[in-house]
């Protein structure tokens, strides 16, 4: 799933929406081999999101939630996950629940979501699923796709993507060489990223 590139010394999984189904269609197939039937998806914003629309419609699932999450502060680097949209999650209680999110990096955003769902309800069945893990989570997800150690471009942020690997490259390489090479990894025009990153520039 995906095609490896890299971009001086790093290396990265890069994910087109095809590449996206194809997984989803391959976790829907391992989550029903188990026996697992989920009532109600919650996805964890904003990549596990999408996911979980795409496993809704795969699995047949009518209810799917969003839950807020936030932790990556770089490309390298993880704060503290915080919750910044919690849904009503008491409707939860004595159903059969699958939490989605699209990576289990260090594990720490699925483990948040994990205890605010055993905490503020009593699921009948609580499942976890992403499309990939990284070698060095602490938290293993009882379904997934792929184990990666690589930096995953999903096909969802792309300029997330643009803006955070300009902030740890440009001061090593000159801007005129690093815009065709982000162009040329994530399948953008040069002037978008130039407009994006310029934006990102911009004072408060």
């Amino acid at each position: 799933m995906g095609r490896e590139v890299s971009l001086g010394k790093e290396r990265f999984l890069l994910l087109d929406w095809d590449d996206i189904v194809s997984g989803v269609e391959e976790l829907a197939s391992k989550i029903a081999s188990s026996g697992f039937r989920p009532e109600v998806i919650v996805g964890i914003l904003r990549g596990g999101l999408f996911v979980a629309n795409l496993l809704s419609d795969v699995m047949d699932v009518e209810d799917v939630i969003p839950l807020g999450i936030r932790s990556y502060v770089g490309v390298k680097s993880r704060g503290t996950p915080v919750v910044y949209h919690r849904p009503s999650l008491e409707e939860l209680t004595g159903k059969r629940v699958l939490l989605v999110d699209d990576v289990s990096d260090e594990g720490k955003t699925l483990m948040t979501a994990h205890s605010l769902i055993r905490s503020s309800s009593d699921p009948a069945e609580l499942k976890t699923s992403v499309l990939h893990i990284k070698p060095w989570t602490k938290f293993v997800p009882d379904y997934y796709v792929l184990m990666t150690s690589h930096w995953i471009l999903y096909p969802w942020s792309r300029y997330e993507s643009a803006r955070l690997l300009w902030r740890q490259m440009s001061p090593h390489v000159p801007g005129e060489d690093l815009l065709p090479q982000l162009s040329s990894l994530l399948g953008l025009d040069e002037e978008k990223i130039r407009r994006v990153i310029l934006g990102a520039q911009q004072p408060g």
